[in-house]
């Protein structure tokens, strides 16, 4: 018999999970339907894993839904199957005009050296003046469990844990309509007209600062622009404040939109953040004192000032702090070259003068023939592409729910449509793993619960997780998985830690590295000495404490700070069993 599952409405996922399925064993094949009212016809949905969830779009309603099951007991074959229901309408008139068209996506298997991993997400089908056409740009940035979504056009809109879409109110100010109104002018083009980048600064429980890097067309030429405004959370709602105040604006501004690239940007203190500027071309800015086109720069929030700390950048793409405060960067080069660097003040990476890449047409770039397919003389890439992967963002895994990927880079690509984890020693690259995707990834990010987000080119968002189809008692008994990575070992712990942590300790703190909160992040604390991360008062009860983090010591003083800390206010209400479960969340073993 097959049962326990209600009729499927529009706007909602109808799932089945196979691990839960006690009298079934491993060789269950489950097959979804969806036929036509009149019957004349049925599709097969498609199903790779034991944990499938399906979409029901608005294309289904009125579309009748069964589900069929074909498994082995007792060396016996069975077949069973069931009618599910008439998929109906929407519950309610909200969901009509809060969640956006989508449609259900295929879950694909990745196959990779360490993991077998599931890829499944929503599609941002259609969505009037979101910018998606035929436009590259776009950011995505964890909001708690929700991802938030900015559009090349600067539309927003968070995709739920669910893969419900809302979109928000508040648009970037980049003067579309008159960027649009002068499309005829040389050089202007429309698909390059985007936001490069979205940041978030918590300033408390529900309040924070969102930092975008975008165009802004100024009627005769375009600026590269650092903004920011307020987004205020409150339960399931969000709202980003119309009210927005330019903190830079690029120099110089230019008259065409393939000149100005880059734009990630990272928190580096709780008051200044840092932002590469890309000077794509030709390279007439890069090595340019006066000119922030082509730099890392450091910007005072509050005030605007702005200092260049690195030169002889093409076009930056992503930029990440590890756990011993190394800055990492993505650049695309030319034809090849695509790089991998440390970035490190007061250093020149070379961009125009040298580079491992040629011309698209082929032709050679640099002066000097005695440098052709050299980078002599400047910063030296850590690891170069050739041919070119088309780079973008980059991140430091944080082990919680990839732990064989401990403090590997992850690289994401557009025209490679791959993600590369770059296993390294410090900063010197052991090997580069290739994972195909399929799709052009503009930016990536870790969820808080350890899930990757993907934000691709054309509006879809993936998420990538770790797949349990080889969770079985035997393959842990021959060790073909590792059992740490099985749902049974792994998932109670980490749902309590996560909810305690939410309760007791993100108003403060963060774990992302690029988000400073009230207090220091969290990524890496354990090995991390009391006071490392610079910017931050703390108690002389914790300097006087003169250690570096253990699991123990996290979990003492959690559960009782003022006994492990003498002096200190803090105090949080918890007991030791929930003092362990939010250090094994946030990675105390």
């Amino acid at each position: 018999a097959i049962g326990g599952f209600s009729s499927p409405v529009v706007g909602e996922f109808i799932a089945v999970d196979l691990r839960s399925q006690r009298p079934f064993e491993n060789r269950s094949v489950w097959h979804w339907f969806i036929c036509s009212a009149d019957g004349s016809g049925c599709k097969l949905l498609p199903r790779r894993r034991p944990y499938q969830r399906y979409f029901m779009g608005p294309a289904m309603e009125g579309k009748h839904l069964s589900v069929q099951v074909d498994y082995d007991k007792e060396g016996v074959s069975y077949s069973a199957t069931a009618g599910l229901g008439i998929v109906g309408a929407a519950r309610a008139q909200e969901l009509e005009t809060r969640v956006l068209e989508t449609q259900e996506l295929e879950t694909q298997e990745l196959a990779t050296h360490l993991y077998a991993l599931d890829l499944n997400g929503v599609y941002f089908r259609s969505w009037e003046g979101a910018g998606w056409e035929d436009a590259r740009g776009g950011a995505i940035a964890p909001l708690g469990n929700d991802l938030l979504v900015a559009t090349p056009w600067g539309r927003f809109a968070l995709v739920r844990p669910t893969g419900e879409v809302v979109p928000l109110d508040g648009n970037v100010p980049m003067n579309r309509a008159e960027f649009q109104a002068c499309l005829d002018i040389e050089h202007l083009r429309l698909n390059r007209f985007r936001v490069a980048d979205i940041l978030l600064k918590r300033h408390s429980a529900g309040r924070y600062e969102l930092f975008v890097t975008h165009h802004y067309f100024t009627g005769e030429c375009i600026r590269f622009r650092l903004s920011a405004t307020t987004l205020l959370q409150y339960g399931a709602d969000v709202s980003v404040s119309p009210e927005w105040r330019t903190i830079l604006d690029a120099e110089p501004c230019l008259r065409s939109t393939s000149l100005q690239a880059g734009g990630r940007m990272l928190m580096d203190s709780p008051d200044h953040l840092l932002v590469v500027i890309g000077d794509r071309r030709q390279g007439e800015y890069a090595q340019d004192p006066a000119s922030h086109l082509g730099k890392l720069i450091r910007v005072e929030i509050e005030t605007g000032r702005a200092e260049t700390l690195a030169s002889g950048l093409r076009n930056p793409q992503g930029l990440a702090w590890d756990r011993d405060g190394t800055l990492w960067e993505t650049e695309h080069g030319p034809r090849g070259g695509d790089e991998l660097n440390v970035l490190t003040s007061g250093s020149n990476y070379g961009w125009p003068l040298v580079t491992y890449g040629v011309g698209y047409d082929q032709e050679i770039l640099v002066s000097n023939d005695e440098a052709v397919g050299l980078h002599d003389g400047f910063i030296k890439p850590v690891f170069s592409w050739v041919p070119s992967i088309s780079i973008s963002n980059l991140i430091v895994n944080d082990e919680r729910w990839f732990p064989l990927w401990k403090d590997d880079l992850l690289i994401s690509s557009l025209g490679g449509h791959s993600l590369f984890r770059v296993r390294r020693d410090g900063t010197d690259v052991q090997y580069v793993e290739r994972i195909e995707v399929g799709y052009r990834i503009r930016d990536l990010a870790q969820m808080p619960d350890g899930r990757l987000a993907l934000l691709h080119d054309g509006g879809r968002v993936h998420f990538l997780s770790r797949s349990y189809a080889y969770c079985t008692d035997e393959n842990k008994l021959n060790r073909h998985v590792f059992a740490v990575d099985c749902p049974d070992t792994v998932g109670a712990v980490a749902a309590t830690g996560a909810q305690l942590y939410d309760t007791h300790c993100s108003g403060c703190h963060s774990l992302n590295v690029e988000e400073h909160g009230i207090g220091p992040h969290l990524v890496g604390v354990v090995g991390r000495r009391v006071g490392a991360v610079s910017g931050y008062p703390f108690s002389d009860a914790l300097r006087s404490l003169d250690l570096a983090w253990t699991p123990t010591q996290l979990e003492q003083f959690l559960a009782d700070p003022k006994q492990f800390a003498p002096g200190t206010s803090k105090s949080l209400h918890i007991t030791q069993a929930e003092a362990r479960a939010i250090v094994d969340f946030i990675g105390g073993d």
